[in-house]
C-alpha cells in the first residue's frame, strides 16, 4: 500500500509539472503574439506616413521650376502644383482634411472645394512650412509619431 501511495503521489507530482508547463508556454505565446501585433502595427503606420511623405516629395519633384507654392485656399494650408497639358491650366492640391491627407487634380479655373479629391494615407496632422526656396513638410501618423522631410524647391 505504501508503494502504491508514493506512486500516486510521483504520477500526481508529474502532470502539475507538466501542467504548469503547459499553462506557462501558452502564457509566453500568448504575450508573444500581443507584443508581435504591437510591431507589426507600429510598422504599418510608420511605413503608411513614409510613403505618403514620399509620394507628396516626388509629385513636388516631378513639377518642375516655379510650380509649386505653399497656400491657403479655403482657410486650409495646401501645397498647389501648377502645370498645363494641351494647353489647359491644371492645379494639383494636397492638403490635410479630416485625418488624412487628400490629393485633388482640377482645371486652374475651378474654386478649391475641401473634402475633394483622393485619400493618399489617413493621418493625425499634416503640415508644410516653406523657408525660401526649401519646403518641409510634417506627418503625424496614427501612433503618434513623426516624420519630417525637406523639399528643395528649384
Amino acid at each position: 500500500m505504501n508503494e502504491n501511495k508514493v506512486s500516486s503521489i510521483t504520477t500526481l507530482f508529474t502532470l502539475l509539472v507538466f501542467l504548469l508547463f503547459t499553462v506557462l508556454s501558452l502564457l509566453i505565446v500568448l504575450i508573444g503574439a500581443k507584443s508581435y501585433r504591437g510591431i507589426v502595427t507600429g510598422m504599418e503606420s510608420n511605413q503608411q506616413t513614409r510613403t505618403a511623405l514620399s509620394y507628396v516629395t516626388n509629385k513636388v519633384h516631378a513639377a518642375g521650376t516655379g510650380e509649386t507654392a505653399l497656400r491657403t485656399v479655403g482657410g486650409r494650408q495646401a501645397i498647389v502644383i501648377s502645370s498645363s497639358y494641351n494647353e489647359q491650366d491644371y492645379k494639383t492640391y494636397i492638403y490635410e482634411y479630416d485625418g488624412a491627407i487628400l490629393e485633388w487634380f482640377t482645371r486652374a479655373d475651378r474654386a478649391f472645394q475641401a473634402g475633394s479629391g483622393d485619400t493618399i494615407t489617413a493621418v493625425s496632422g499634416f503640415s508644410a512650412k516653406q523657408e525660401g526656396g526649401l519646403l518641409r513638410l510634417t506627418a503625424r501618423g496614427k501612433d503618434g509619431k513623426e516624420f519630417t522631410v525637406s523639399v528643395l524647391l528649384s
